[in-house]
């Protein structure tokens, strides 16, 4: 009776630690799948400390790092998932693990696994430009060392990117002093909410006083990605869903992108209004403006999206009115990526993506929106490398630019 005694209580015990287990497991699953992904990472690799290994945990390490940009994190539990076996494994994850590789400068490897993918996706379009470019990189080598890059005076110790030129200087996206309260803290990846901020530049080229913009632009939500009119009369600008100006999620966990529109008066940003192809299903973000301000070109994710987002384009009516959204098409996006828009003086388009044959990450790419079959070039190192290299501007006549690594 003493061991029957014994292995009840023994299965009681197991019997509890699992069910502990599955508790753990659903939380973290939970903080996933509501995209607070810096917990998620926190919560699976305690799980893993403990001697848990799932295929699904493992998948769900390496797109919650691989989404915040960690590539390297992203790269070893990808290489586990795939060590595991009898494991049922969508072919994306051999494109991310392929493209995490190159984060790693593993190229040869990389290339192992691109070739992988083809094979299990043979009508893919990052799959079909992988093989009609096998020596991509070759071909960036030859378009690198054009560039020499400046760490610019205003940069601080968080996210500074999304840079745009105006007046006699930069506006720009941060997270800079936004309060270290736990509602000024995003859950994807435990950053403070971005900011806009102005800096002027002197005749030296250097940055003097930056400062916020309006609180009238600046809510208690993320602001990033502007364009301005050549007057600096109109703005367009990136902010995430809100209510009454406060940070905002659907019923799905997700907080959208939308594109706003604001004008100048008397010296004050006024009529600040969602532009009208946003969508509460989608997100609509990263607006940049052609020379002539006839055209808006944007990233969204919006239906009929080939990839992870598209380049879009809508025409400005004189009127203020807007045409419908046209996706640029199959030569520019893929199923990956596509995003951070910059149309030049001349009509060229830059662009960052981690669909088209790079370095590793977002790479920054261009094209010629004046030639329907122009090619689409990788515009080489030092611009480009292993990370993340995106919010490209640049300025044609004085050949000076600015973006974000």
């Amino acid at each position: 009776m003493k061991k029957t005694g014994y292995i009840f209580c023994g299965l009681a015990v197991m019997a509890m630690m699992a069910n502990a287990q599955d508790k753990k497991i659903k939380k973290a699953d939970t903080k996933f799948t509501n995209y607070g992904y810096a917990s998620a990472i926190q919560s699976y690799e305690q799980l893993v400390k403990d001697g848990y290994t799932e295929e699904e945990v493992y998948k769900n390490l390496g797109n919650a790092n691989y989404l915040n940009a960690n590539y390297e994190e992203a790269s070893s539990w990808y290489g586990k998932l795939f060590a595991l076996k009898q494991a049922d494994i969508d072919p994306e994850y051999m494109y991310r693990y392929a493209q995490t590789l190159k984060s790693l400068e593993n190229y040869t490897e990389s290339d192992t696994w691109m070739n992988k993918f083809k094979n299990a996706r043979s009508n893919d379009q990052r799959g079909l430009l992988y093989s009609d470019n096998q020596d991509y990189l070759e071909q960036i080598e030859e378009r690198s060392g054009r560039y020499e890059l400046k760490n610019i005076g205003l940069n601080s110790k968080v996210s500074d990117f999304a840079p745009s030129f105006y007046e006699d200087g930069l506006v720009f996206s941060t997270a800079r002093d936004s309060g270290l309260l736990t509602k000024n803290i995003h859950r994807w990846n435990n950053g403070s909410f971005l900011n806009l901020y102005k800096a002027e530049q002197d005749d030296q080229g250097n940055f003097t006083n930056v400062d916020k913009l309006s609180k009238r632009l600046n809510k208690k939500t993320h602001e990033s990605s502007t364009a301005f009119t050549k007057d600096g009369s109109t703005m367009y600008f990136t902010r995430n869903n809100s209510d009454e100006g406060k940070f905002e999620r659907d019923e799905e966990g997700v907080s959208r992108l939308k594109i706003y529109r604001a004008t100048k008066e008397n010296g004050e940003w006024n009529e600040i209004e969602e532009l009208p192809f946003n969508g509460d299903s989608y997100s609509v973000a990263h607006p940049t403006l052609n020379n002539d301000e006839t055209k808006l070109y944007f990233a969204s994710d919006m239906p009929g999206t080939k990839g992870e987002s598209d380049i879009y384009v809508v025409d400005i009516n004189k009127d203020g009115t807007f045409s419908t959204p046209l996706n640029l098409g199959e030569r520019i996006n893929t199923e990956a990526r596509e995003t951070f828009p910059f149309v030049t003086k001349s009509d060229k388009l830059y662009f960052s993506s981690d669909g088209h044959p790079g370095l590793g990450g977002l790479d920054v790419f261009a094209t010629d929106l004046k030639n329907e079959r122009g090619e689409i070039y990788n515009v080489g190192r030092p611009l480009n490398g292993e990370e993340d290299d995106f919010s490209y501007i640049i300025n044609e006549e004085t050949k000076k630019g600015f973006f974000a690594s």
